[in-house]
């Protein structure tokens, strides 16, 4: 893609306490939808915790990759966001 635009994988980052997968439990965006750094993307949990996930990128939500209820191992894409 030209101009710096390009679609970016939102992966799912090592939350820390050792724990390799989490389960999605929320979805705030659906594809199509515009999203701003920083806005919720989604909530996931683990046996320690809940933590909503906010994007690290402005654009347009291109692909969510898993649906609520799912279990994503860390590394896992979890949207793929159309910037530019």
């Amino acid at each position: 893609a030209t101009g710096g635009g390009g679609l970016q994988e939102f992966k799912l980052a090592d939350i820390g306490e050792g724990i390799a997968e989490v389960q999605l439990t929320e979805l705030f965006v659906k594809v199509g939808d515009s999203v701003k750094e920083m806005d919720n993307l989604c909530a996931v949990e683990s046996d320690k915790a809940s933590v909503e996930l906010t994007s690290p990128y402005t654009g347009k939500v291109a692909s969510i990759k898993f649906k609520v209820g799912d279990t994503v191992k860390v590394g896992s894409v979890l949207v793929e966001i159309e910037t530019g």
